[in-house]
């Protein structure tokens, strides 16, 4: 690999002259992929019918994508379920569409900053179906400087749209993402997180955490059973699921569902990637290079290049969980129309993570029979509410019911 190249002026601060050239590619529509997606979820160009195609999900991609997060709706992995199911053909779990971006905060504009999630949404047509390629394209809609204690004074917000449609124009999605983007050597200096130590967990509380798996995420999937518009109570929490202790382990088997590509790439291919991107990487405990991802893998990482007590999860995964516990509860004949989540908190290793949702109103649009539910996650053991969303089901009317 060559030398990385000695950063530019400005490199891994928010400046306003980086601003200005990110602004100037607002409202330009983007479908390339960026390095962190390079590689990922594209067909094979000489295959009939997907030459136009940028953002493909497989049956196999579906359902490793489902075991990573360890959602087992057999939509997702059982083609011959899926065949007798209301939609006839193999679902991919909805926030699958979290990748169809073409760029984000982490790969554009203010080189060499850090970037965590502030705020996503998506917006569905339908369920997403397994083996149908798509045309995706990603635009900045705004960026801007904002104030900020953690990340020494100022930092970056970008915002991004995404459509996603089919190859004959069909809308299927349109998904929206906020980005904070900071400094990693003033964030080292922050004492915002200075409190927080990470959980030691006693064999007798970890027992009840799997009691609470076996309780409620196992136990209260509705599966082929309609879950009806009717019998829907304004007001009424649904069964929640728990998540965690969030373990290095368990973040991998999230993070590699994809397969190598972008920055999960090793030897030739890492080389290749460094070469293309000299200034993307941070040096590792033997001083050898990896991509900015690499800090979720060890607390000491997290420690020395954001000054953050440990490795936190991904914000894709948490997005995937309200998934399986609003897709749970509606059952095989329900769907997904919307979720939005702005996150609080960071989920830190060894943090437990319960999802909540409530309903909070009803509403007939046109055929749809729409379920609108309040959102939140909070961590155990401490208690701390670190993300707050809504979302839309749409659910089955009763034969013969008034609406």
């Amino acid at each position: 690999m060559t030398a990385l190249k000695k950063p530019a002026e400005g490199w891994g601060e928010v400046t306003e002259g980086h601003l200005e050239r990110l602004l100037q590619r607002r409202g330009v529509e983007r479908s390339e992929r960026g390095s962190l997606m390079r590689g990922f979820l594209v067909p094979n160009q000489w295959d009939a019918g997907y030459g136009e195609s940028n953002f493909f999900i497989s049956l196999e991609t579906a359902g490793r994508f489902a075991r990573g997060f360890a959602d087992e709706n057999p939509l997702y992995t059982d083609l011959a379920y899926a065949r007798r199911s209301p939609w006839g053909r193999m679902l991919a779990p909805p926030t699958l569409l979290a990748y169809t971006e073409a760029m984000n905060g982490a790969t554009d504009g203010f080189p060499g900053c850090h970037a965590i999630w502030r705020e996503c949404e998506f917006e569905w047509t339908r369920p997403l179906f397994a083996d149908d390629p798509m045309k995706v394209a990603t635009s900045l809609t705004g960026a801007r400087i904002v104030d900020s204690e953690f990340a020494g004074g100022k930092a970056g917000i970008q915002d991004y749209e995404t459509s996603i449609r089919t190859l004959a124009g069909e809308d299927v999605a349109t998904y929206r993402t906020s980005w904070h983007r900071f400094s990693r050597k003033k964030a080292t200096g922050s004492s915002k997180y200075g409190k927080i130590e990470p959980v030691q967990w006693t064999n007798e509380a970890l027992e009840a955490v799997w009691d609470e798996y076996r309780r409620q995420n196992l136990a209260n999937r509705r599966g082929a059973e309609p879950r009806w518009f009717g019998d829907v109570e304004v007001g009424g929490e649904i069964p929640h699921i728990i998540k965690g202790p969030v373990t290095l382990t368990s973040k991998l088997a999230f993070e590699f569902v994809r397969g190598p590509g972008g920055w999960f790439v090793g030897h030739e291919m890492a080389l290749e990637l460094y070469d293309r991107y000299p200034a993307l990487a941070i040096r590792n405990e033997e001083n050898v290079p990896e991509p900015p991802v690499a800090i979720h893998w060890t607390n000491e990482r997290c420690q020395k290049y954001l000054g953050m007590p440990a490795a936190y999860e991904a914000g894709f995964e948490r997005l995937a969980w309200y998934s399986q516990l609003l897709t749970s509860w509606a059952g095989d004949h329900g769907c997904l129309r919307r979720l939005q989540v702005r996150f609080l908190a960071f989920h830190w290793q060894g943090d437990a993570i319960r999802l909540h949702a409530k309903v909070t109103g009803k509403r007939v649009v046109g055929n749809d029979h729409l379920v609108d539910l309040e959102i939140w996650s909070v961590s155990h053991p401490r208690g701390e509410k670190t993300s707050v969303g809504s979302a839309t089901v749409c659910l089955p009317a009763r034969p013969g019911a008034v609406s």
